[in-house]
């Protein structure tokens, strides 16, 4: 695993070569829409956020590569950074590059003009990755990929306290149109107390259940944050209910079993 700013020579290089060579020779660039980015690329420049362990990183970053390589951008306008996967320092970096910038899912690829970020493409195109830097660019209407964490990032940065659980109600109804699967928040969840930001983060533990209250994930995350913070009474009320979704959950069962002998 590779960690914090790194240059892209060194993804071209054994163990990660092997992945990165492969997926970027196999990679055909829509040259039909990238021959119209080339100078529009020109004064841009982008930072990518990955993990060397993540498979959609191994993906789509050599392809990413690949298409600024043919619009001719330099070395110079691209910032490479590793994060760890870790539970202590979750989709983070050594020098902590990613702090503000709402890193959930790798790769992040943000295009920056003049400094300020004009857009990002996460985890994966929404249409492709040539069209989607395309709608970036030329400033159309582009929404990434995880919609709803975006949504919540905004709202948790405009208010300056935590959402009640009153709010929490009625923050269910209005994101439950941009979630697509409990996967999306619980991931975030996981970021924010990685960053210790722990009010969020049950919170966006507690939205996920609420979203999805038959998902036995969803309690098993809420019961490792309160593990985590301390809570054990708590997180062995929740492992209760996800074990009663999932009775032949075998990992619950060990977690339960390991909290009963302490």
């Amino acid at each position: 695993m590779l960690l914090g700013t790194c240059t892209r020579e060194r993804l071209n290089q054994n163990p990660f070569g092997t992945w990165f060579n492969l997926n970027y020779s196999n990679y055909t660039v829509d040259t039909s829409v990238a021959e119209k980015l080339k100078s529009s690329l020109v004064n841009k420049r982008f930072e990518i956020f990955m993990g060397t362990w993540c498979g959609d990183s191994r993906r789509e970053v050599p392809r990413m590569f690949k298409i600024l390589d043919y619009c001719g951008v330099l070395a110079s306008q691209v910032k490479l950074i590793m994060l760890s996967d870790l539970d202590s320092s979750y989709k983070q970096s050594p020098g902590h590059e990613e702090q503000g910038l709402d890193i959930h899912r790798v790769p992040d690829l943000i295009v920056l003009s003049n400094e300020k970020e004009i857009g990002r493409i996460v985890e994966s195109p929404v249409v492709s990755l040539e069209k989607d830097l395309s709608a970036i660019i030329n400033g159309e209407h582009y929404i990434p990929n995880y919609h709803a964490v975006l949504f919540l990032s905004n709202q948790f940065r405009k208010k300056k306290a935590v959402p009640s659980k009153k709010d929490l109600s009625s923050l269910s109804i209005q994101i439950k149109p941009m979630v697509f699967s409990p996967a999306e928040l619980n991931t975030y969840g996981y970021v924010l107390l990685a960053a210790h930001k722990t009010l969020h983060s049950k919170l966006v533990f507690e939205l996920n259940i609420l979203l999805y209250p038959e998902n036995a994930n969803t309690y098993l995350s809420l019961a490792n944050f309160y593990i985590r913070t301390g809570n054990e009474d708590l997180a062995k009320e929740n492992l209760n209910k996800a074990i009663s979704l999932q009775p032949d959950n075998e990992a619950i069962k060990k977690k339960i079993a390991l909290l009963n002998q302490q």
